[in-house]
C-alpha cells in the first residue's frame, strides 16, 4: 500500500466518521430540536394563540421535511464513502413473504443503514422525553367551576 493510498483512505474514513456523527446528531435534532426550537421561535414572534398555532402547525412539519431531506442526502454520501459489504444484491427484509425464509436470515441479508438506526433511536428518545415531560415536569392547571 502506498503512502498516497493510505492518506486517501484515512481522509475517507475521517470524512465518514464526521458524516456519521452528523447523521446521529441530526436525527436527534430532527425529532427533538426542531419541534422544541420551532415552538420557542413561534412563541417569540407571535402574540396570539391562533398565530402561534398556525406557525407551529405549518412551520415545524415543513422544517422537519427539509431537514430530513438533508439527512437523506448526507446518508447517501456516507454510504458512498463506506467500503462495500457484499457484492450480492440486497433486498429489503419487508419485501419477502413471511413464510419465505426465517426472520433472522432476512435481517442478516437486508442490513440497516446508519440513518435507519439513528432515526429509530431518536424517535424513541423523543417519545420518552415527551412522556417524562408531560407526567413529571408539565404544569398542572386545575379547572374548577367556581
Amino acid at each position: 500500500m502506498t503512502a498516497r493510498r493510505f492518506g486517501s483512505e484515512l481522509l475517507e474514513s475521517i470524512a465518514a466518521g464526521i458524516l456519521a456523527a452528523f447523521i446521529c446528531v441530526g436525527s436527534a435534532v430532527l425529532w427533538i430540536g426542531v419541534p422544541a426550537g420551532g415552538m420557542w421561535l413561534a412563541g417569540q414572534v407571535t402574540r396570539t394563540a391562533e398565530a402561534f398555532l398556525f406557525l407551529v402547525l405549518g412551520g415545524i412539519p415543513l422544517t422537519m421535511i427539509a431537514f430530513g431531506f438533508v439527512l437523506f442526502r448526507v446518508n447517501a454520501v456516507y454510504e458512498r464513502l463506506r467500503p462495500t459489504r457484499s457484492p450480492g444484491p440486497s433486498r429489503a427484509a419487508w419485501l419477502n413473504a413471511a413464510t419465505e425464509e426465517r426472520r433472522s436470515l432476512r435481517r442478516l441479508r437486508a442490513g440497516r443503514s446508519l440513518l435507519d438506526v439513528s432515526m429509530a433511536v431518536s424517535v424513541v428518545t423523543a417519545l420518552v422525553l415527551m412522556v417524562v415531560w408531560f407526567f413529571v415536569f408539565a404544569e398542572q392547571i386545575l379547572v374548577s367551576g367556581r
